[in-house]
């Protein structure tokens, strides 16, 4: 599909205005759309990096432009990159775009006579006092000391007072994965096989751990269905109470 042009609706865009050029490549499926720096040499200039927007009709690549000189140009847009799942990744052919700029010079007035403007007067400089920088330096000061006195007076309190850190039994495991939190019961499941694992010494058990590890591991937080991270979490009960 062709770029378009995305124009004013009251009036055409000048020399130094902003121009959006946009492409809809399509339906992309999972592939990831890189769209390429448009070099646009003397004629004008990219403004920042292009955009990719997803929606209905598939990937819109938009570019924003500033073109220096008026009249109709017809301006070649890179076609972007996409990449997909596997590593592979194919490059879009160009697309063409028509752009038409207006002169910011009168239309009524001959060129070679028309006289610069003057000089603008030059802006004011800004004002420098130390006074505020002053205030908030003895803030954040003030701010520290209390709470370096507060830590040193209840620091050793809290160090008696931490929680013990233990694992989260296996039935309140299978409790979580019975109310559907699946991925946080994953998520401990994996610290008992993985300490059952360092313990065991049958090589069958060893491989089925492993391989329940690595599935967890890929899928616990991945686009799954609630149906497949019930069937996870029930395997690694078995494996942990056998």
């Amino acid at each position: 599909m062709l770029a378009l042009l995305l124009l004013a609706q009251a009036a055409i865009p000048s020399i130094g205005d902003t121009v959006w050029v946009e492409r809809n490549v399509g339906q992309v499926g999972t592939a990831v759309v890189r769209p390429q720096p448009w070099s646009l040499g003397a004629l004008g200039q990219q403004l920042g990096p292009a955009t990719v927007q997803l929606g209905q009709d598939g990937a819109l690549v938009r570019y924003a432009l500033v073109i220096w000189y008026p009249g109709e140009h017809v301006l070649t847009m890179p076609g972007p990159v996409l990449v997909r799942r596997d590593g592979r990744s194919d490059t879009l052919p160009a697309g063409t775009v028509r752009v038409r700029l207006a002169s910011v010079l009168p239309d009524d007035a001959q060129r070679d006579r028309l006289a610069p403007r003057p000089l603008s007067a030059p802006l004011p400089l800004e004002a420098r006092a130390w006074i505020p920088l002053a205030v908030l330096v003895g803030l954040v000061l003030a701010v520290l000391t209390v709470a370096a006195l507060r830590w040193r007076r209840r620091g050793r309190d809290r160090v008696h007072h931490l929680p013990e850190m233990g694992v989260t039994p296996p039935d309140v495991l299978a409790s979580w994965a019975r109310n559907g939190e699946h991925r946080a019961a994953l998520h401990e499941w994996a610290w008992l096989l993985a300490e059952r694992l360092r313990t065991s010494q049958d090589l069958e058990e060893t491989a089925a751990l492993q391989r329940l590890l690595d599935e967890i591991s890929l899928h616990s937080f991945s686009p799954q269905s609630p149906a497949a991270l019930a069937a996870l979490c029930q395997r690694a009960a078995r494996l942990v109470a056998a």
